[in-house]
């Protein structure tokens, strides 16, 4: 893991906060799934020296590098986010794959760089539920 962010490690892990490469924070990624789908609870620091983790990271690490080497890492971590993509729980998914295959088809959709400006002539949302007592008193003296 690095301080800085390097051409290598530049996404950022999830349990140190620190940098780290595309295969070290997908393994995290499968890794931190696995923990909330069995119910055990956030991961500590640095959890991958520790138990019964370490053997599932490394397992992850070398099943995502064989992945980056295939595909291109940026697919492979758009495909995990992906509404079908948070369903994975295992880089040996093959649905993982499918994904990722998806995406490369896919036409990239131009991402325009101007923000979505609002209508001048659109009337303001009402507030949700009813006045309280305390905003009824508070209106009174207006």
């Amino acid at each position: 893991m690095a301080k800085k962010r390097t051409s290598k490690s530049k996404y950022q892990s999830p349990s140190t906060g620190e940098y780290c490469t595309s295969a070290q924070y997908m393994a995290e990624l499968m890794c931190l799934r696995m923990a909330e789908n069995s119910n055990e609870g956030s991961l500590g620091f640095k959890f991958w020296n520790k138990g019964k983790w370490k053997k599932t990271y490394q397992h992850q690490i070398i099943v995502a590098n064989k992945l980056v080497k295939e595909f291109d890492e940026s697919l492979l971590i758009q495909a995990l986010n992906s509404k079908k993509g948070q369903s994975i729980y295992s880089l040996r998914n093959k649905r993982l794959v499918e994904l990722v295959s998806e995406l490369k088809t896919e036409p990239s959709k131009p991402q325009s760089s101007e923000l979505p400006t609002s209508d001048p002539l659109a009337k303001p949302k009402k507030p949700f539920g009813k006045k309280s007592r305390m905003s009824n008193w508070r209106n009174l003296d207006e």
